[in-house]
């Protein structure tokens, strides 16, 4: 509880700083137009590579999604299977060199590194890695590596960020956010996912927490994003579901159902999970081989198992489009099982290899085949539930537990396929995988469990401000004073002029006691009465060498709001006053000092 209230007021700061929203509305805008054009750009290269590359070789062409034109009863057709580990051999070929020649950072999935660049390089990308980013995943995938392009769109409209941020000299803190702010936008653009994109900015750095700050430049940007990247290709779902097939919530009973594929997709998910990074460790104790041939290894074993299995290649939206039209006839049971496990295997060997591309759209595609397999099985049970609305489930709440972000995915998911009806069994199913993974298992190695635990963080929770800042350094050395025989007309004078409520009273610098407006208002004869006469001489005091920590709780004990800081070291010599705000103005300052160079 106390973190959302942490987070909230955090918010709340964000929102009341007027220079700090018209600096994120530039630098967020800046975002979201390279985050559109590069989401744009990623998509046709593929479109590019795939149609020269595999099915130039082959002529086998993927199913695409209702977005790009996907239609229902697509069929295999004619196509040359056993050249297919040509096709993806020479993309690995291709793409391990690019990467390992020009920006070896940029292997894998995009979405990992950009977050290792948040917490551990102070949101630091290299200038080149976008461009390197978009060439490696357009020709890993087009070539019919088992990849996702959100991943890569995450990278470019990251790496963006980081570039704006040097630019325009801000500091490692807002560097940090409009790195973060980018993998929204790259990844809502990607996805026609706006809201869900900005919202996935603040989740999936972590795996127990948010990074509320990132949300306003998040938002600016996926709406800037996601506005180019519909210009072109349309304001739709980026999946087409029949209008036959209506999705709603209106069974109880099916909470049965999707409290099952909850927990199937939570276990299917450790099992991606496993797989993955089993792979890519195996990969990497390959010393002996160069590490820019072995994505060509992993995309040989990928074709070879594609020549069976077809279904494995490339992003894998087009055979989620399949199953939305209940196109089934390449899909039967078995079919689907086999895949579910093939794919898991294909994009490990694709991406921990070395290839680049993401595991967002892999993630999901591997969530529909279960979705459609169980349907399948359970449909005699539940013949009120259509197949559309079990696959949308299982394949947001298989990928919401593993990525650790069960909420923004869950938006996300409603986003892709306009699936707004199942947000109650979304809810279910995703908390519940999220919770059968843990937090041992995600996709996303470079997540932390919180901001406590980010080095990013690192300064605001290892070092206890409050300790760190002397009474000296907060407190108001030009306070109002007068002497014991001062009239209190005279002092209340002092108070309007210093716009304070009490004045010390001292006598040779040392202190006697405190008067207050309340004790001067109190008297019938001000001019002719003295400030002795009237000052109180209980007087909480506190030393200047003292933490503002430890004034703060003695100010909580005192009716008046303001301690008198003196000298310990000369005979209790008044130096000072301080009270809350002065204490809150300190903590301000250093906090600041923090963010613009943290420890």
């Amino acid at each position: 509880m106390s973190r959302l209230t942490e987070s909230v007021k955090s918010l709340g700061n964000t929102l009341m700083k007027r220079e700090e929203v018209s600096k994120w509305v530039i630098v967020g805008t800046l975002i979201g137009v390279i985050a559109g054009l590069g989401a744009i750009a990623l998509y046709f290269a593929i479109q590019f590579v795939t149609e020269y590359l595999l099915t130039g070789i082959t002529g086998f062409a993927p199913p695409v999604s209702g977005i790009s034109g996907g239609k229902p009863n697509y069929s295999l057709g004619h196509y040359d299977a056993f050249l297919i580990p040509v096709a993806t051999v020479i993309g690995g070929l291709l793409s391990g060199f690019i990467v390992y020649r020009f920006a070896p950072e940029a292997e894998g999935h995009g979405t990992d590194a950009a977050i290792d660049a948040f917490h551990n390089k102070n949101g630091k990308i290299r200038r080149r890695i976008p461009a390197v980013k978009l060439v490696a995943s357009a020709i890993t995938i087009g070539s019919g590596g088992s990849a996702g392009r959100e991943g890569p769109t995450a990278q470019i409209a990251a790496g963006f960020g980081s570039f704006v941020a040097d630019i325009m000299h801000l500091s490692d803190h807002d560097r940090r956010i409009a790195m973060a702010s980018g993998i929204g936008a790259g990844i809502g653009s990607i996805f026609m996912a706006p809201l869900g994109g900005a919202l996935l900015s603040t989740e999936i750095l972590y795996r127990q927490d948010f990074e509320v700050e990132a949300l306003i430049p998040s938002v600016i940007s996926s709406i800037i994003g996601y506005s180019i990247f519909g210009s072109v290709f349309g304001y739709r779902f980026l999946f087409t579901i029949p209008s036959s097939d209506v999705i709603s919530f209106s069974h109880p009973e099916s909470l049965i159902l999707y409290l099952i594929v909850g927990l199937l997709a939570g276990l299917g998910g450790i099992l991606y999970v496993k797989v993955f990074y089993g792979t890519q460790k195996l990969f990497s104790k390959m010393t002996r081989v160069p590490k820019m041939l072995r994505p060509a290894i992993g995309a040989l074993i990928v074709g070879i198992i594609a020549i069976w299995v077809p279904q494995i290649l490339g992003l894998g939206y087009g055979w989620i489009q399949q199953i939305f039209f209940q196109s089934l006839s390449l899909l039967p049971l078995y079919i689907l099982i086999i895949v579910f496990f093939v794919k898991i295997i294909a994009t490990s060997l694709t991406i921990g290899s070395g290839g680049s591309g993401g595991v967002f759209a892999p993630g999901l595609t591997i969530g529909a085949f279960m979705g459609a397999s169980i349907w399948i099985v359970l449909h005699p049970f539940f013949p009120f539930l259509n197949i559309v609305e079990v696959t949308i489930v299982t394949m947001i709440s298989f990928f919401g537990g593993i990525s650790k972000a069960p909420i923004s995915v869950l938006i996300m998911g409603t986003e892709m396929t306009g699936g707004f009806g199942l947000f109650l069994p979304l809810m279910l199913a995703t908390v519940t995988s999220y919770f059968v993974s843990g937090k041992k298992y995600s996709i996303y190695r470079a997540q932390v469990l919180n901001r406590a635990a980010s080095p990013a963080h690192a300064g605001e929770y290892e070092r206890p401000i409050l300790d760190q800042i002397s009474v000296e350094d907060a407190m108001k050395s030009d306070f109002p004073s007068a002497s014991p025989d001062t009239s209190l007309s005279e002092a209340y004078s002092l108070i309007n002029m210093t716009n304070t409520k009490t004045i010390v009273v001292t006598e040779n610098g040392h202190l006697l006691g405190m008067v207050s407006l309340e004790a001067l208002s109190s008297s019938d004869s001000p001019t002719r009465t003295q400030v002795k006469d009237v000052m109180s001489t209980n007087v909480m005091v506190i030393d200047k060498n003292s933490s503002i920590h430890q004034a703060l709780d003695e100010l909580t004990k005192s009716t008046i709001g303001k301690l008198v800081v003196i000298d310990s070291s000369q005979k209790d010599l008044v130096v000072g006053t301080i009270g809350f705000a002065d204490i809150a103005d300190a903590y301000n300052r250093e906090v600041r000092k923090l963010r613009a160079n943290p420890v």
